[in-house]
């Protein structure tokens, strides 16, 4: 009748009302509802459908191109699986954000609709992309001279000598075969006090069979024997670094492939002694089985310290790149962005570093000092910070040193050189029956901190 279609008319014009007044005060889920209410009074409304549309890529997930084109975002579809439908869906798409050329809009519909094209041109063009792509590179696998950790390297680099992810010694890469999948049930790790007690077992076995003076040297080698008792051979260590385990805190679970989002700042290790002093900033990252991310270097600005890496200042973003595994990532910086392209890296307070502590006379590697800031950086005043001792018994545990006057140092702006990088660590909580120290302490994380420092003393 024509009272009710005048009055559906109405209805759907008052609809869009509302929802343009949603649009313009920054609530597209409220002007979607509108917009869907305004299409049932009248179908034939090309603003309303248009509206629909444009809010539903507005309140998609700006993270997935699929979600994006309004696809359905099933984990198991590839962007190259019937990319003719895809394409003809993204033009059908288009179509529904622009109306005809002799219809007007409102500058706030218009502005919605043309971000909403913008975003969709994006998706699409990630999407082709993806499909474009050529297939990963074939790999191989080799096992490290040192250590003898298999690891996977992409197949270029057969007979070349590259750097051990897990001990970060060189080695001749030469193939071998692949390792055997994993088990699906994993020996449970033995605690501190159990592997004690076992040595304590043994010694006596071996006390009734032939009684000789121990040395610290056999004591480290039973030790070292019951370490790789423990570990599983048949565990696939191409995942992540296979580095000495922790005493308590899984810090490889900060650094899996779904930690990583876009904005981030992260520390990578380095190819001198594998500690983490490189930055970048993560413009996306893509998990799954062929993990990829693309970084962007953080370079330091001038006036830093010449001689060496120094790992704070002021930092500009520079060339990208990307890198296909976790094992080079470390930690996410806690970093502020003063500007477009720039980042402000020092320490802050409750974080843990190295100072620089010179040069072993025999090995020639770098001797390092640990310690916990008490306070935030300023460039007027600095940074106080005090000095870190390893706790006897544990591989990566930590306590203050020094108490009383000489407990608190502080660090000027001067300074800062001294600084070697960034240790990922976590407080440990004591129970009553702890065997830890008085005080507080820290846990570090091991694949931060040099090899020899890992040996367990008692």
């Amino acid at each position: 009748m024509p009272g009710d279609a005048s009055s559906s008319a109405s209805m759907a014009a008052e609809a869009l009302a509302q929802a343009e007044s949603e649009l313009s005060a920054g609530r597209p889920r409220a002007a979607q509802r509108h917009a869907r209410r305004a299409f049932r009074f009248d179908p034939d409304s090309a603003v309303a459908s248009l509206l629909v549309a444009a809010t539903s890529v507005l309140l998609a997930d700006s993270d997935s191109p699929r979600a994006i084109l309004l696809l359905s975002d099933d984990p198991n579809s590839s962007p190259d699986h019937d990319f003719p439908a895809i394409r003809r869906h993204y033009k059908s798409l288009c179509r529904s954000l622009r109306l005809d050329a002799g219809a007007s809009l409102s500058p706030v519909i218009s502005a919605a609709a043309e971000e909403a094209l913008r975003r969709v041109d994006g998706a699409y063009a990630a999407l082709k992309e993806q499909s474009d792509a050529p297939d990963p590179p074939p790999t191989f696998w080799t096992a490290c001279a040192g250590c003898r950790l298999l690891h996977e390297f992409d197949r270029q680099y057969v007979g070349y000598r590259l750097t051990c992810p897990s001990c970060r010694r060189t080695f001749l890469a030469s193939e071998v075969p692949p390792p055997p999948p994993p088990k699906k049930i994993k020996k449970p790790e033995m605690t501190l006090a159990e592997m004690q007690l076992q040595l304590v077992k043994r010694r006596a076995a071996k006390d009734h069979k032939a009684p000789q003076s121990s040395s610290s040297d056999s004591s480290e080698n039973e030790l070292e024997e019951l370490e790789m008792k423990e570990e599983d051979p048949n565990s696939d260590h191409s995942g992540k670094m296979a580095v000495e385990d922790s005493d308590f805190y899984n810090f490889d679970a900060d650094r899996g492939e779904k930690c990583f989002k876009r904005g981030q700042v992260w520390a990578l290790y380095g190819d001198d002694d594998g500690m983490p002093r490189h930055y970048a900033l993560v413009e996306a990252a893509s998990p799954g089985r062929q993990f990829s991310a693309q970084l962007r270097w953080l370079e330091l600005q001038p006036g830093g310290v010449e001689g060496k890496p120094c790992p704070c200042g002021e930092f500009k973003v520079g060339r990208p790149d990307t890198v296909h595994s976790v094992n080079v990532f470390s930690h996410l910086v806690a970093s502020e962005r003063v500007a477009r392209e720039a980042y402000r890296i020092y320490p802050r307070k409750g974080s843990v570093w190295a100072f620089y502590g010179g040069e072993d006379a025999d090995t020639r590697r770098p001797n390092y000092d640990f310690v916990v800031f008490l306070s935030g950086y300023s460039d007027l005043y600095g940074v106080s910070y005090g000095y870190l001792e390893k706790v006897e018994g544990f591989r990566s545990i930590f306590t203050r040193r020094d108490v009383g006057s000489h407990a608190v140092q502080y660090l000027r702006k001067g300074d800062v050189g001294m600084l070697s990088h960034q240790i990922p660590a976590r407080k440990v909580s004591k129970g009553l029956d702890s065997a830890l120290p008085a005080g507080d302490c820290w846990e570090l994380d091991p694949a931060s901190l040099p090899p020899e420092l890992l040996r367990l003393e008692w």
